[in-house]
């Protein structure tokens, strides 16, 4: 009976660690948002992100992902951004994976100047679309197109006193990347 427990545990144990993947992306989120009835310009900005996948089942995984975003909404200063999605293969022939998936991310990029604080937050409700390619043995290079609704919060506090304001929009955000399964 101790015997047949620590197999079965083994055996989970590899299972899990094979169902894992680690990840590097890059991408590009541009932002197109109205406040007042007014358009607000913002820049596109580049991100650099890293990533944990956890498949559910044979259809279906988890990923978490974190990201570096020089000149966040036109900031010229490095934001912080995350995101967690669930996705789900429509059509997977052993060389290529197509997906789609959903999720909410969060951006933020603040500045202190003077005793006050500058700050931006944005939160997106994410849709997209993928395929990953496996291309070397543990190895796989994904292309993606994420994007939806965008909520963008800007807020200057000077000690007490704040000040803030809102923006809606939409948001687009093709990303590269490569995984690598942990075994």
């Amino acid at each position: 009976m101790k015997k047949s427990i620590l197999i079965l545990l083994a055996l989970s144990t590899v299972s899990t660690a094979a169902a894992d993947s680690l990840g590097l992306s890059g991408a590009f989120q541009k932002g197109f948002y109205r406040a007042d009835g007014e358009a607000v310009e913002v820049d596109g900005s580049a991100a650099i992100g890293v990533s944990y996948t956890y498949d559910l089942d044979s259809v279906s995984s988890v990923r978490a992902e974190l990201e570096l975003l020089p000149n966040l909404y036109g900031s010229e200063k490095l934001g912080f951004g995350g995101e967690f999605t669930y996705l789900r293969s429509v059509f997977n022939d052993g060389a290529a994976n197509v997906y789609v998936g959903g999720g909410l991310g969060l951006n933020t990029v603040s500045e202190t100047a003077d005793g006050a604080t500058v700050r931006l937050t944005g939160i997106n409700p994410t849709a997209l679309a993928g395929v990953n390619y496996a291309v070397a043995p543990g190895f796989a290079a994904y292309l993606e197109l994420a994007g939806g609704v965008s909520f963008l919060r800007g807020s200057v506090s000077n000690g007490s006193a704040s000040v803030s304001t809102s923006a809606t929009g939409a948001f687009i955000k093709p990303r590269i990347g490569v995984t690598y399964n942990l075994r």
